[in-house]
Parts: structure tokens; C-alpha cells; sequence
């Protein structure tokens, strides 16, 4: 449990799969390299990053992608609303965690977490349209000069807008795997005439 942000962690609504496994070990999402996806969808991690941590994150991570639909703690583009992830981790799967995170899951009720559902279904619909824009827009820029791939758009975009935090490599690639996610999954195709 080195050099974690808890208030930041804890105050945020939605993260990660990978995110929530490695926070309920007690170890930092911000020290581990965002990991790669195949083809197939599968996250890779740099093992490295967790040294002799990995199997127990790599079990945990599994559980909580498993359960997320079920325990409805998912939300869209492999994120779980992490107040709701709190809760099945402590009272369902008993798991131990860091003390900061056991506060927080002990002050939550069921009930309260149910009350605030039709919330974030609108906030999630809201985010759904927001990533399928960028993603038509990114396909709009296929034509661009610097557009033929992501990583060559995405390294346009972060020198072109150096100063803007939303333009960050990092923060671009994560939106841009969220977008193709609910591009490639949108019941209805873009159009734009």
C-alpha cells in the first residue's frame, strides 16, 4: 500500500476492472502500465508491474469481470461503479482490503446504492452517446494526414494540445479503447451525411 491517493480512489464513481482488483489488494493503478488488449478483447499486463502479486490480481480481476453483470456492479467499457464494487467485494466475497477502502465498504447499504441506480443509468447513457460521437468522429479522421492509426492520431493530438490535460496520451488512448468499444458495440451505426 505504497503512495495511494485514497480520497481520490475512493471518491471516484466508476473504474476499472483492473483498477478495482488492484485497489482491494492495496496496490497502486497509478504504478501499473495501462495494460494492452487483444484482438479477442483480453487485457495484458506487464507482470513486472506487481511483482508476486500477480496471481492473486490476476484471480481477483477474473472474479470481478465474472460478477459484474451479475452483482450489478457493471458499468459499460469494462468499469464497475466502484461504490457498488465496494460493497459485493466486503459483504459478498469477504475480501480483505486496505483500511481506507474497508471504511468506505462498511459505510455502505444496499439500499442506498439502490435508490441512486436510475442516476447513473442516465449518466452511463449519456457517456454511451458521448463515446460513440468520438468514435465517428475518429473515423472521420481516417482521411486526416496523421490519422491513418490511433497511435499515430493520438501522438498528433498530444503534441498539437500539449497543454490540455484531456489530450494526454495516456488519457487519450484509455478514451479512444472506450470509444471503439461502444462504437463497435452500438445498436445503431452512425451516420453522418
Amino acid at each position: 500500500m505504497v503512495d495511494i491517493e485514497w480520497d481520490y480512489w475512493t471518491s471516484k464513481p466508476y473504474v476499472y476492472t483492473w483498477q478495482a482488483a488492484t485497489l482491494v489488494q492495496g496496490l497502486n493503478p497509478k504504478k501499473i502500465k495501462f495494460p494492452v488488449r487483444d484482438a479477442a478483447g483480453e487485457l495484458h499486463f506487464d507482470r513486472a508491474n506487481f511483482g508476486d502479486a500477480y496471481p492473486e490480481f490476476k484471480v481477483k480481476l477474473d472474479l470481478v469481470i465474472e460478477h459484474a453483470w451479475i452483482q450489478n456492479f457493471s458499468a459499460q467499457n469494462m468499469r464497475v461503479d466502484f461504490k457498488r464494487f465496494l460493497y459485493w467485494a466486503h459483504h459478498v466475497q469477504k475480501w480483505p482490503m486496505p483500511s481506507a477502502l474497508l471504511a468506505v465498504a462498511q459505510s455502505l447499504s444496499l439500499d442506498a446504492l439502490t435508490d441512486t441506480a436510475d442516476v447513473v443509468d442516465s449518466a452511463l447513457e449519456e457517456e454511451r452517446n458521448s463515446l460513440q460521437l468520438i468514435w465517428a468522429l475518429r473515423q472521420l479522421l481516417n482521411e486526416h494526414p496523421y490519422g491513418k492509426t490511433d497511435r499515430e492520431l493520438i501522438y498528433y493530438l498530444s503534441k498539437t494540445y500539449s497543454d490540455q490535460l484531456a489530450f494526454k496520451r495516456p488519457t487519450l488512448e484509455m478514451k479512444f479503447a472506450e470509444a471503439k468499444v461502444a462504437g463497435d458495440s452500438s445498436i445503431l451505426p452512425i451516420r453522418i451525411e
